[in-house]
């Protein structure tokens, strides 16, 4: 929808080119012309300061000023590009989205790495510096136009009062009769209707030079995307068959063993029940308990695949029972006011339980906190705990396979974990019917 509705605006502000008459009285043009002229001014503002703080900045480097100036700079570059964004949305009829990587939480310093890492924030320093000599182009060419069209189409008020052979120059002929600069203004309307073409062309082409460094890469994004999908889809299958063969393991060596011994243990109470009905009557109490330990087993197992719970009641009571069965206390507020997609549902369910499972493991956490409210097409997701931190994204297969199961919905996952806690996971999960 958010795609459809900056094609329109795009659409709206732009004009026709094929009616001059309509060409010359638009908006468009005029506000080219405008950009044009600040174009100049902007650019020779940015050259001056970049130039200034990174000559600056480059030679302080060996002392601890030179490092932070730098670092300033990038950020004063990077809402210098949001501002030219904004000029080149409002005046240019185009849209340019924020390109940029979200940063995640945690230190200025982590937030800084993300930043400075992201290749649009060097594009956007590219950006300001070529606006300078593109500044200069457009502003000769703007000033040059009006200023020439200007000038011709007002000589027949001027030229009768300028003596002769002292009248303006037009290829090398002076103009110092009305009837000559009458004609030399005819020559003139052609150029005035062809001036707004050239401010709405150069315009237009410095959009486009916009929207390639400043705004998202289509075709690199598509690209991206389609290797990290075939990657983590790579990655799910993975984890497809290993939670098969899990679930094979534990059938085999827990429930299917007890069963084993279940049957084994009846039988031989029933050899036992003519002779030594005592014994029998052991044996079948045996096997009565072990034929509850094997349920059990199954039940457990059966709810790791999928609690029926979150089927019968929905995330809120699924979650409640996760939290009562952790042996870390969990509080839960679940702000939902219906039930989501059976697929989302389980998937949050899935990524809670990980979460929660991960707290009890290695957090070390007293408390522990979870939160899943939905915002417009978004369930958001956050686990919270007081523990030691230190959770790496990079590490072990728990993490990695939350963040390949929200892949699958085309969600995210960001993990804020610092050395001393406290341990934030937050993952949005699309959850549009």
């Amino acid at each position: 929808m958010s795609a459809v509705l900056n094609r329109t605006t795009t659409y709206r502000v732009r004009s026709p080119l094929r009616n001059p008459f309509r060409l010359l009285i638009s908006p468009e043009p005029w506000l080219a012309f405008i950009f044009m002229i600040l174009s100049f001014a902007i650019g020779l503002f940015w050259f001056i300061v970049l130039v200034t703080l990174i000559a600056l900045g480059g030679g302080l480097a060996i002392t601890l000023v030179g490092l932070p100036l730098l670092a300033g700079t990038l950020i004063l570059w990077t809402y210098g590009a949001r501002l030219e964004r904004f000029r080149v949305n409002a005046m240019l009829g185009t849209h340019i989205e924020n390109p940029y990587r979200p940063l995640p939480e945690g230190s200025n310093w982590t937030r800084f790495k993300v930043r400075a890492s992201d290749p649009h924030t060097w594009l956007d320093l590219l950006y300001l510096f070529l606006l300078f000599p593109i500044g200069i182009a457009e502003f000769v060419i703007a000033v040059t136009i009006v200023s020439l069209d200007g000038a011709l189409l007002t000589m027949p008020i001027y030229a009768r009062y300028i003596d002769h052979g002292t009248g303006p120059v037009f290829y090398t002929r002076h103009i110092n009769t009305l009837p000559e600069a009458v004609a030399v203004a005819l020559i003139a309307i052609p150029v005035l209707f062809l001036m707004p073409y050239i401010f709405v062309g150069v315009g237009r082409g410095h959009a486009w030079l916009a929207r390639m460094l400043l705004g998202v890469n289509r075709e690199a994004q598509l690209s991206a995307r389609v290797g990290e999908l075939s990657e983590s889809r790579s990655r799910a299958a993975d984890a497809s068959v290993n939670e098969l063969q899990r679930i094979e393991r534990d059938l085999h060596d827990g429930a299917q063993q007890r069963l084993v011994k279940l049957s084994m243990d009846l039988g031989l109470a029933r050899e036992k029940m003519a002779t030594d009905p005592a014994m029998a009557e052991s044996l079948v109490a045996e096997a009565h308990e072990e034929a509850k330990r094997a349920m059990a087993e199954i039940r457990d197992l059966a709810r790791g695949i999928h609690p029926a719970v979150l089927t019968d009641r929905g995330l809120d009571a699924a979650i409640s029972a996760l939290a009562g069965r952790s042996p870390v206390p969990v509080t839960v507020a679940v702000c939902l006011s219906e039930r989501l997609p059976a697929p989302v549902e389980s998937t949050a369910y899935f990524i809670v339980a990980e979460a929660l499972t991960n707290v009890a493991r290695h957090s070390q956490a007293t408390e522990a906190h979870v939160i899943l409210k939905r915002a417009g097409d978004i369930l958001n997701i956050d686990i919270v705990d007081d523990g030691v931190g230190g959770a790496d994204t990079t590490q072990g297969t728990g993490l990695v396979g939350l963040r390949d199961r929200l892949a699958a919905f085309d969600g995210t996952l960001t993990v804020s974990s610092p050395a001393g806690g406290p341990t934030r996971i937050h993952a949005e999960l699309p959850c549009a019917s």
